[in-house]
């Protein structure tokens, strides 16, 4: 047995969100999410670049995004813009895979994705 069949594959979601300006302070710009629960990934997910390429200033949003309790047992494997000819507005691509933590029977993490405000 190979060690690709010894160990499930982790749980790896998709979320898209959409930046905007911030309805109550129009010189603030957030990111809202627009597929709140995430959307299940099978395999490898799609080809997005390390997220490392992105601006500073998303950085800092995803990093203060992420920290968030909501995501503990998740990391982000890749993230990049995403384009949508079908709708106006910058997009952002993300996939977050769900770590194991010790103690915690794999698969058992939740991810409740209510509302995300950096």
């Amino acid at each position: 047995m190979n060690k690709s069949q010894s160990q499930p594959q982790p749980s790896r979601r998709l979320l898209i969100f959409q930046e905007a300006r911030n309805p109550h302070n129009t010189a603030e710009v957030v990111y809202l999410p627009v597929n709140k629960l995430g959307l299940p990934i099978c395999g490898d997910g799609p080809d997005l670049p390390s997220i490392l390429e992105l601006p500073l200033r998303i950085l800092k949003v995803f990093t203060d995004i992420f920290n968030q309790p909501k995501y503990k047992g998740w990391a982000v494997l890749s993230a990049g813009r995403y384009h949508d000819t079908s709708e106006e507005g910058k997009f952002y691509a993300v996939v977050l895979e769900q770590t194991f933590v010790p103690g915690q029977v794999q698969g058992q993490g939740t991810m409740d994705l209510g509302t995300v405000s950096p």
